[in-house]
This record gives C-alpha cells, sequence and structure tokens, in this order.
C-alpha cells in the first residue's frame, strides 16, 4: 500500500493518483536512471545496476527527472525542520573567534567561515559571488565599503546555500555542481534575482550606520526589466523575508560591539550619509510556512522549465564554469 502525503489515504500500489484527493502519488524504488520499478527493499536496479538512491546527482537527467519533480511537487517541510537546517548552516561560525586587526578583516574572517573570499582590483562590481562558490570583493575601495560589500555577499551566499541544502534535503541527497547550477540558474533568472538583490542590500542595511543603505543593484535591476508593480512588491517581500531570517543569525556574530567598531570605521573614512535608500526598505515579510510552500512551488516550476532543451544546455554551461573554478 502507498500512503498519500497530502490526506494520507492509503493506496494499492499500482495506484499512480490518490483515490480520495487525486493527489499524484510518489512512485517510490523506481530507477531514476532507466525508470525501471524495484522491490521495496532494493538498493540498486534490477534492470540497469545503478544505485537508486544516489548519495549525489551528477547527472541531469537525473536531476529533472520526472521521480524528482514529483519529489518537489509533494514536498513538505515543517517551521521546525527548516529552521533546524538553517541552525545547521551557521553552525560553523558558532565555534570560530571573530578576529582581525582591523573591522575589515573580522568581517573577512567571518565570511571566510562560510565560503572563500578573495581580492579583485579590476572591475566596476565591487563584489560578486562567482557561481556560488566564492565571494570577489574589490580591495581598492574603503575599508567601509569593503566591509559592506563582504556583507552583502555573504548574505548571497547564505541565501544560495538555503536553497541548495533545501533540495538536498528534498531529494535526500549530498550536493554536487549539478544541484548547484540549477541553485543558480534559479537565482539569476530575472524576477529570483530582483529577490535575490532586495535580500542582499537589507542584510547589509542592518549592519552599517543608518544613512549609509544603498540599494544601487536593486535600483539598476528594476530599471532593466519590465515588470509590474504588484509582481515587484511580491520578489520585494519575498526577499525581506529571506533577509530577516539571516539577519537573525548574522547578529550573533556581527554584534553590538562589532556594530559599533563599523560605525567608526565609515567615520574614519570620511563617508557621507545618504538617506534616498531608506525609503527603499520595507517591514513586510511573509510568515515561515506561506514562504516555504511560496519556495517549494517555485522551485518545482523552475525544475520542470530546465528540463526544456536550451535551458538544459543553460545549466551544462554553469556546471561546466564551476568546474572550471
Amino acid at each position: 500500500m502507498k500512503c498519500c502525503d497530502i490526506c494520507g489515504t492509503l493506496n494499492f500500489k499500482e495506484n499512480n493518483y490518490c483515490i480520495h484527493c487525486g493527489n499524484k502519488l510518489i512512485l517510490e524504488h523506481i530507477c531514476p536512471h532507466c525508470d525501471a520499478s524495484n522491490e521495496d527493499t532494493a538498493l540498486y536496479c534490477v534492470k540497469c545496476g545503478h544505485q537508486i538512491n544516489p548519495i549525489k546527482i551528477d547527472d541531469f537527467d537525473i536531476l529533472l527527472s520526472e521521480y524528482n519533480q514529483n519529489l518537489l511537487l509533494n514536498a513538505k517541510i515543517s517551521n521546525i525542520e527548516y529552521n533546524n537546517m538553517l541552525s545547521n548552516i551557521f553552525a560553523r561560525a558558532d565555534y570560530v573567534d571573530i578576529y582581525g586587526n582591523s573591522i575589515k578583516d573580522k568581517i573577512l574572517n567571518l565570511a571566510n567561515v562560510f565560503t572563500q573570499c578573495k581580492p579583485k582590483a579590476r572591475g566596476i562590481e565591487r563584489g560578486y559571488i562567482f557561481l556560488g562558490n566564492c565571494i570577489y570583493y574589490d580591495e581598492r575601495l574603503d575599508d567601509s565599503v569593503q566591509i559592506a560589500t563582504l556583507i552583502h555577499e555573504l548574505a548571497h551566499f547564505i541565501l544560495f546555500e538555503i536553497i541548495e541544502q533545501l533540495l538536498c534535503k528534498i531529494f535526500r541527497v549530498n550536493t554536487s555542481t549539478t544541484l548547484q547550477s540549477f541553485v543558480w540558474f534559479f537565482l539569476t533568472l530575472p524576477e529570483f534575482k530582483i529577490m535575490n538583490e532586495y535580500c542582499a542590500h537589507t542584510v547589509e542595511g542592518r549592519f552599517i550606520p543608518y544613512g549609509y543603505q544603498n540599494y544601487g543593484s536593486f535600483n539598476s535591476l528594476i530599471r532593466q526589466i519590465d515588470y509590474d508593480e504588484s509582481s515587484l512588491n511580491d520578489m520585494v517581500v519575498f526577499g525581506n523575508t529571506f533577509a530577516n531570517e539571516i539577519i537573525v543569525y548574522l547578529e550573533k556574530y556581527i554584534d553590538v560591539n562589532l556594530r559599533e567598531e563599523i560605525k567608526l570605521q565609515y567615520k574614519k573614512d570620511l563617508k557621507s550619509p545618504s538617506y534616498d535608500s531608506l525609503q527603499i526598505e520595507t517591514n513586510n515579510c511573509l510568515s515561515l510556512d506561506v514562504k516555504n510552500r511560496v519556495l517549494l512551488k517555485l522551485l518545482y516550476d523552475i525544475l520542470k522549465l530546465a528540463s526544456q532543451g536550451d535551458v538544459r544546455m543553460e545549466l551544462e554551461e554553469i556546471r561546466d564554469g564551476m568546474n572550471f573554478d
């Protein structure tokens, strides 16, 4: 018998849809390589010999399979499970002293706890993350601007890791460049890029002095994209919800004393505040359960979209870039 994950009704194993609510049932022990049906206790496919539940996904055919689409379509995550996942992401910083000869070095060392940080000295960008696995920051900037940039890019990285770990949990696998390339594709789609930028600017703005907030890259994006006001507001609220989650954890490490040091660095660099961006800030956010339901639905829609040929080619190019690095 198969238990419907929506209503709990028991169905015969041959049923593809629940007899009570009509939900599409996830077929258990279907080989993601050849779609052959296997016994419930099987670890390897009786037809092709591949591992049925892979340790990690290294093939786009498996990632984009109907089996994984159904896993995502039917996925649920409780608030407790989600918060435990966040705690695990940030746990690595609990065992590291935030040290440094300057406040910039302290923020840099904090960011290095999560991912590698490398200086750059070319290009117009103050900083960026490279395909989700490295932060670049421009060391030509004043320390105060480097601090803001590092926090901004760290927020991008943490958001990437939240999506990555959520998918690992749903697919019951470890991460891989195949999975990471899909996360990167998702977060760089125009509407989600807006959400991503708003989130990072809001996290950055929490830890720098009042009046120095700058939503420059967010404003640049919305000027480039023809986006209706209602949809834009949805992405702002979505991004702000993620930002609030990240801020709560980062406040443990960038505490009151560290924030006072950041203020002193801005004064030392003789930076003049500009209060224009404060009007972009919002207190609106989604409840955790609503946000997660929306997120899972969006991830399902994009995973299904990614099975198309032209998108598949783009995913392969992203993965090639990650492997090259």
